[in-house]
């Protein structure tokens, strides 16, 4: 197998836990195939993303172990999907707010510029 595929399983099964060597291997192998059995930046970036979230989502890390999120599922899983869930919760106030703020400005006007000084806004 190739150091880096060989390295990416380490790490997975680092962040896993000790007794889960072979949902690692699993796990990087679905990820291997999902980029065309090829290790290059797409796969590497993928390997860094998913052990990002193992570390850093609790939830997702006992699902993963225990069998609720599958290797497959899990190695299918885009950056969203592996979000905690609060922030989730927060990206989608904040997608809202946006939306309603590029929605409600009716009181926006076009800027009139002095001809004699362009660098001069008035509304």
């Amino acid at each position: 197998m190739d150091p880096i595929r060989n390295k990416g399983t380490q790490l997975l099964q680092e962040a896993l836990g000790t007794s889960s060597e072979g949902v690692a291997e699993a796990i990087e192998q679905q990820i291997y195939e999902s980029h065309n059995n090829k290790v290059d930046g797409a796969y590497k970036e993928s390997i860094r993303s998913h052990l990002f979230n193992l570390k850093d989502n609790d939830i997702l890390r006992r699902h993963v172990v225990s069998g609720v999120i599958t290797p497959s599922q899990f190695a299918q899983m885009s950056v969203d999907d592996m979000a905690k869930p609060e922030l989730r919760i927060e990206e989608e106030h904040i997608r809202r707010r946006s939306i309603m703020d590029s929605i409600f400005h009716d009181h926006i006007q076009p800027r009139h510029r002095n001809q004699d000084n362009p660098d001069e806004d008035r509304p």
